[in-house]
């Protein structure tokens, strides 16, 4: 069967689950075999960076690019036939969980887990260090509120709370677009904002953390903050953004594209800040002094 993908971005509307037969390894205390007339349709399935590939034809590359160690399947079906899939991923921490999130697609609301989305037939959220996905195929009043039932349980039993990435920390309130916020630390992911290139010019690791947001009310500013591990490598990957970049056009630090839009980059330390597709020079500047601004005062020394 297919899962409409509203967790997937940049990839497809839609990823194609294959139904292999794995054996059943784990559980989620949470779900119960039976519930609201629907029973748990065959043995449960767990998925690791292995056979991910095996269970998502497409979409995969998400939760490999944040990394995590499992993912807990479980179909229940009714008397009529129809199912409802369950998917608890294991990730590596709170922060990778929220980014997994981050790439989703609808109004977020905190009506399960730490943050949620609901959608005509599915319902994502994260919780700790924990990603969700629940779907229903076809959508009926039913499996809607079966649905609502299953996301609470397992809410109910994740008893922790995750920390955001701190840095989320250093993104200007004034005119942001919440809804916006993607966290990343795969290069392919800057691109859901405004294209950069498909290539790694910003020398971006699993050991760099990144956030993008869109300001403003219409034609939004974006907003790029990259923390590297050092002030080296802050410093590498600017050079290395400024010569393969639109061939050089922010040797300055600050441009106008052929479009009209302004945009600029400045290092803080260890910290990289770029502003794309201003509607002018004075917004661009404001986005990045109210930028720098963040950095410097959490990253004060104490005297």
């Amino acid at each position: 069967m297919k899962r409409l993908c509203i967790h997937i971005l940049l990839i497809s509307p839609f990823i194609f689950l294959t139904m292999n037969s794995y054996p059943k390894t784990d559980s989620f205390v949470s779900l119960p075999d039976s519930i609201g007339g629907w029973t748990k349709l065959s043995d449960d399935r767990i998925f690791n960076e292995d056979n991910l590939y095996d269970y998502i034809d497409g979409g995969a590359e998400l939760y490999l690019s944040f990394g995590f160690s499992k993912v807990f399947n479980r179909i229940y079906s009714n008397a009529a036939g129809q199912e409802i899939l369950v998917d608890i991923f294991y990730m590596n921490s709170s922060q990778d969980a929220f980014g997994v999130f981050s790439f989703t697609v609808g109004e977020i609301g905190t009506d399960y887990g730490q943050q949620s989305q609901m959608a005509p037939g599915a319902i994502v959220l994260w919780k700790d260090k924990y990603y969700v996905s629940i779907f229903s195929n076809p959508v009926t009043e039913e499996s809607t509120e079966l649905m609502k039932k299953l996301a609470q349980l397992i809410d109910d039993s994740i008893t922790e709370e995750g920390k955001l990435p701190e840095i989320l920390d250093y993104l200007p309130k004034n005119k942001l677009d919440k809804q916006s916020i993607r966290y990343f630390r795969h290069y392919v992911w800057i691109n859901s904002h405004y294209f950069i290139s498909n290539k790694n010019i910003l020398n971006i690791n699993q050991n760099t953390h990144g956030v993008l947001a869109k300001y403003g009310d219409k034609e939004k500013s974006v907003l790029m903050i990259i923390k590297y591990p050092s002030l080296q490598d802050a410093v590498a990957a600017k050079e290395n953004f400024v010569t393969n970049y639109e061939n050089g056009i922010l040797k300055s630090g600050m441009a106008k594209s052929e479009t009209g839009k302004w945009l600029g980059i400045e290092l803080v330390n260890d910290f990289f800040i770029g502003v794309f597709n201003a509607e002018n020079k004075t917004e661009l500047q404001i986005l990045i002094t109210q930028a720098k601004e963040l950095i410097n005062v959490s990253n004060k020394k104490p005297e």
